[in-house]
């Protein structure tokens, strides 16, 4: 993305908080239940819908909606199915994403009974340098599944710092391998962040189905090429 103007900042926006009566995996089942369909109530819109192919070992569908808390952000559901990989795999690039756009800094600041603490910081070009805290809760189900969720968090090692914009970010994702395709994995995940400062949201909502759909084409590059050559 290019240069923009700051002419209005995130500072103030409404930002989601947990369900402090939910786990993580309960706030995702909750999320998972609702209908992405036509006229469904929780005004989900497809943006990409399945192709009938693979391509590139993979292939997703992508909505959106709004954010129950009112922030302009929108949030975004993302199915997928991929040849070849493990939820192992996934979970491994989730826990150090070796190719995040623009990584400046990666911390491992704590290990926690169910999950981790890691900072990072990001510079896109023309941009003011965003960081994170993130929390990680990971939860290996008995049916062989991988329940990963990351949310922004605030640590006593991870201070706000000056001209470095702390942005937000929630992710959480079920993997599991296919019943019905050999070896296929498949994934859902849920997506909402804010990235403050004055980028227009409606710029990034645009933004996000090809953004998903090229951040998946390039892990899925990556993984595989750790694979044994068959």
């Amino acid at each position: 993305m290019g240069c923009c103007c700051c002419c209005a900042s995130g500072k103030d926006r409404v930002l989601p908080v947990p369900e402090p009566d939910q786990s993580e995996y309960e706030q995702f089942q909750k999320l998972l239940s609702e209908d992405v369909g036509p006229g469904g109530a929780h005004g989900w819109q497809i943006k990409q819908d399945w192709a009938k192919d693979y391509k590139q070992h993979f292939k997703m569908r992508i909505c959106l909606r709004n954010h129950e808390s009112g922030n302009p952000n929108k949030l975004l559901r993302a199915d997928g199915k991929y040849q070849g990989v493990s939820p192992e795999d996934f979970l491994g690039f989730l826990l150090n994403p070796e190719n995040l756009p623009g990584l400046k800094e990666w911390i491992d600041v704590e290990t926690l009974p169910e999950g981790y603490i890691k900072y990072c910081r990001v510079k896109a070009p023309c941009m003011t340098a965003r960081d994170h805290c993130w929390k990680y809760t990971i939860d290996r189900r008995e049916d062989g599944s991988i329940f990963v969720c990351i949310r922004t968090t605030e640590h006593s090692a991870c201070p706000e710092k000056p001209g470095i914009i702390r942005a937000y970010y929630y992710n959480s994702s079920l993997f599991k391998m296919s019943d019905t395709e050999e070896g296929v994995m498949e994934m859902t995940e849920f997506i909402f962040q804010d990235l403050k400062g004055g980028l227009p949201p409606s710029l990034l909502n645009a933004a996000l189905p090809a953004g998903t759909m090229e951040t998946n084409k390039k892990e899925m590059k990556l993984l595989l090429s750790k694979k044994p050559a068959a």
